[in-house]
């Protein structure tokens, strides 16, 4: 998934690419954090804002989904606000699953062996992105139609961090439904951290989220869209983890350019009526 500013296609990305390599070629001021953020930042990383007033979202194809090869791209105000308010990981915390109802598995922290060691193997499929890998889980409770998507990403060389979650209500708009495990541990009761579950009603989910950036009409219902993007000077210890050590935020030797990956955060609703029939959150990172 990729951000750009606003403006002239041609001329805003020369003008985004420029900004980038300045702010890496200089290692700028780092930006205190806002103690919400995600959980990156727990292993000493720091963030670094991209100062743009307005910018360019545009959501990859949802391949798991009937019709979900289609695209959607908006350009939207942003604020410092707004993007806290975005990469708050309590969105990312997802709680309830399991048999018992008692596991958490968290976007852009938890890895497949989590997964599976919670919900139980199952086949991974490659839908359509090159680097992403999904695994699919349906609920085998009686009467309980939940369906429970989680992305791979970097694959397929690092395909082992799950950085989207994925919670739906109904089973017949995943197109690979006949591949998804059934298990209990996968039920309507699941939800995140802040506060977002299946059937809340759209007053709900914005007094979670605040109003949507983007209002959209999907094959699957009325689409909320929330998006923010940041840069991230990488400690170590955090590139390390992820299996990356060279996006270390530190002089490349022989140069003063220090890698500076940029995060994106996406979430959707989907909304039937005035209920949240299912929602996706997504963390995609890369230089």
């Amino acid at each position: 998934m990729t951000a750009w500013p606003s403006g002239n296609c041609k001329e805003q990305k020369f003008v985004w690419y420029a900004k980038r390599i300045l702010l890496v070629a200089f290692c700028v001021l780092l930006i205190p954090l806002d103690l919400a953020w995600s959980g990156i930042f727990k292993h000493g990383s720091k963030v670094e804002m991209l100062e743009y007033s307005v910018r360019y979202f545009a959501f990859d194809a949802d391949y798991p989904l009937v019709g979900g090869k289609r695209v959607y791209d908006y350009r939207t105000p942003m604020s410092d606000e707004m993007t806290n308010r975005i990469f708050d990981e309590r969105h990312d915390r997802f709680v309830g699953f399991g048999p018992e109802g008692n596991a958490t598995l968290t976007v852009d922290e938890s890895l497949r062996a989590d997964v599976e060691a919670t919900l139980g193997t199952t086949t991974r499929l490659n839908l359509g992105g090159y680097e992403e890998r999904v695994l699919c889980y349906a609920s085998s409770r009686p009467g309980d139609d939940t369906v429970a998507l989680f992305t791979l990403s970097k694959c397929p060389e690092n395909c082992q961090r799950v950085s989207e979650i994925q919670v739906r209500a109904r089973k017949r708009e995943v197109r690979v439904l006949s591949k998804c495990a059934r298990v209990p541990g996968v039920h309507a009761g699941i939800a995140t951290e802040s506060g977002l579950h299946l059937g809340m009603t759209a007053a709900e989910a914005e007094a979670v989220l605040g109003k949507p950036q983007h209002i959209q009409k999907g094959l699957q219902g009325t689409m909320w869209f929330y998006a923010a993007s940041v840069g991230v000077a990488m400690s170590r210890e955090e590139a390390t983890r992820r299996g990356f050590p060279g996006v270390e935020h530190k002089p490349i030797p022989g140069t003063s350019v220090c890698p500076t990956p940029g995060f994106d955060k996406y979430i959707v609703l989907w909304l039937r009526g005035d209920r949240v029939s299912a929602w996706r959150v997504w963390l995609d990172w890369g230089l």
